[in-house]
């Protein structure tokens, strides 16, 4: 919503920043039409020149110098913004902040001391103090616009660490899918099961969204729940009545999008770890959504299996990494070993 309304913001600050001093600044009783007074045009003609090199020096300037460390060609730029701002809004107002001037102590008699030994104020004339307020704002613009732009630098650095992160932990999921789902197809192949052409064609799908889809950060939600459905059903035509197989979803899953294998990681670990043909075995999987919340609730048995416990870590970590990366403060887990049953509860904000 910030980034879509971005120059929103941006208009917003430039009227605020034009107006603001305009409407604070002092002025003389006398002056009839501040906005036409001299000093007033100067200072908005002064403050328009500050935002252009404000945004000069934010798209331009620090990107093409500063970070390349070349910082004598940014001083130059600089130095040169500094010039106009002095001075380029008098010379368009017809003011000579260095010719002669009413109030100048050439032009005007000693009148005496204001009682503490120094002339009045205004039989002096300083050009730096008439101008200094611009060189104090230009150099708050420059700070800002410095400040602003790093902090985006550091932003975008981290960002994409963390997608960098999440390419390499999707590496890892992969090979630990297709190596289950090819060993069920193999069960079928060797058992000459008639739903082995049906569970190849199934295992091409998997193979597309792998390479295509999951490769995005976000997929539809629609697409990921058809993908763990297909998965459940080749895993009952492999298992067949080894196992029983509790399978619900409720909510409008139309709209919303979620990191691709999230959700099916822990279904997975579900039928690899909670199913042995010596054991009863019975698994539920119920996803739900509401209001824009997820909800997954997997409940298995656990069985006795040889390097369960290195298999199950490692999946489990991957997605916990995953989660935290992709949904930051949005998302519960809570993953439950109790009495023989394993519970698997995770919630995700996807609005």
């Amino acid at each position: 919503m910030i980034r879509k309304h971005t120059w929103l913001i941006h208009l917003l600050g430039a009227i605020t920043f034009l107006i603001v001093p305009i409407l604070f600044a002092p002025h003389p009783p006398e002056a009839r039409n501040i906005l036409l007074e001299a000093p007033t045009i100067r200072d908005f003609l002064a403050s328009c020149f500050m935002l252009l090199i404000f945004y000069l020096n934010y798209y331009l300037f620090i990107p093409r110098f500063y970070f390349k460390k070349k910082y004598l060609e940014y001083g130059f730029f600089i130095l040169l913004g500094l010039i106009v701002i002095a001075y380029l809004p008098s010379l368009l107002t017809g003011h000579d902040l260095w010719g002669q001037h009413p109030h100048s102590e050439v032009n005007l008699p000693f009148h005496g001391d204001d009682g503490r030994g120094f002339p009045p104020r205004p039989d002096t004339f300083n050009p730096l103090q008439e101008i200094r307020h611009h060189i104090f704002l230009y150099a708050a613009v420059i700070m800002f616009s410095v400040l602003l732009r790093v902090r985006s630098r550091m932003f975008q650095a981290e960002n994409d660490k963390l997608y960098a992160e999440l390419a390499n932990l999707k590496t890892q999921i992969h090979p630990h899918f297709l190596f289950n789902t090819l060993n069920s197809i193999y069960a079928l192949a060797i058992r000459k099961d008639d739903k082995t052409p049906e569970t190849i064609v199934k295992l091409s799908e998997f193979m597309r969204y792998l390479l295509k889809d999951s490769n995005q950060n976000v997929v539809a939600l629609d697409k990921e729940i058809t993908y763990i459905e297909n998965y459940i059903d080749l895993q009952k035509s492999r298992l067949r009545n080894s196992v029983k197989v509790h399978y619900q979803t409720s909510g409008d899953f139309r709209g919303l999008t979620i990191a691709p294998l999230v959700l099916f990681t822990y279904i997975e670990n579900a039928f690899k770890h909670g199913v042995n043909p010596d054991q009863d075995s019975e698994i539920s999987i119920e996803i739900s959504v509401l209001a824009g919340r997820l909800t997954l609730m997997v409940v298995n048995k656990l069985v006795t299996m040889v390097n369960k416990e290195t298999s199950l870590h490692i999946g489990l970590r991957n997605t916990a990494e995953r989660l935290e990366i992709m949904y930051p403060d949005k998302y519960g887990l809570v993953i439950n070993d109790t009495d023989g049953v394993y519970l698997v509860t995770l919630e995700i904000e996807l609005r």
